[in-house]
């Protein structure tokens, strides 16, 4: 007898665990919807001086900012130096935010393992800014043209570098040799990256932050795409 009430314990263990996880994915699937439905943050243009883009490979988002303007110059910040190639013709920079457990070992998604997909879910790791140097017709992924103004685009430079971890005065934290390719690296990074906090949210916060039309939440790209049509 107590061996068929241990096996109807775990049985009914099983079942509530099933439930409670069905419940979860149906309550953030409703919870992302509602979210990437509301539109906020936007307020009249004052100018447009500057062009940013966001590109997304139908997962991850990145902005794509020119490397120099009269309001930064992002290699002092992101220094070529920390790439393989110290690569000067490339007159723009992605830069994205997410898990860096994830970024470090997953170049590619075949690479991806189930301890570093649980780790970056619930919040285990650390996190990390990966920028690429890169012209605008070497973008082969999904991207969008925005036009702004220095107020917006100063804004946004605030937020990305408050994103970053300092080290010392000036400079900031590089994950050396750790880039994919020649024009890449990564950057210790403040934060933690989850369910409830991913790298499409940190695009969606920064576009807040500029003032510029974002979801009142969003985990994924699909919200912050809806808001900006292709030219």
């Amino acid at each position: 007898m107590r061996i068929f009430k241990y096996l109807k314990f775990i049985l009914n263990s099983l079942i509530l665990s099933v439930e409670f996880f069905i419940a979860f994915i149906t309550f953030y699937i409703t919870l992302a919807l509602v979210g990437m439905s509301i539109s906020i943050g936007e307020r009249p243009l004052k100018k447009s001086e500057i062009t940013i883009y966001l590109k997304s490979d139908g997962v991850h988002t990145d902005f794509v900012l020119p490397v120099k303007t009269k309001s930064i110059d992002w290699s002092n910040i992101f220094l070529r130096s920390d790439t393989k190639s110290n690569d000067f013709s490339k007159n723009h920079i992605s830069i994205g935010w997410g898990d860096q457990g994830f970024f470090l070992n997953t170049p590619q998604w075949s690479d991806l393992t189930f301890n570093t997909a649980f780790n970056a879910a619930f919040y285990r790791g650390k996190s990390a800014i990966h920028i690429n140097y890169i012209n605008i017709n070497d973008i082969n992924t999904d991207f969008r043209e925005i036009k702004i103004s220095k107020y917006n685009y100063q804004k946004l430079i605030r937020y990305i570098q408050n994103s970053l971890v300092k080290k010392g005065e000036r400079n900031y934290s590089c994950i050396k040799n750790r880039g994919y390719w020649e024009t890449d690296a990564f950057y210790e990074s403040k934060g933690s990256y989850g369910l409830f906090n991913t790298c499409n949210s940190w695009i969606n916060e920064g576009l807040k932050e500029a003032e510029l039309k974002a979801c009142l939440w969003t985990p994924l790209n699909s919200g912050i795409f809806r808001n900006y049509s292709k030219n």
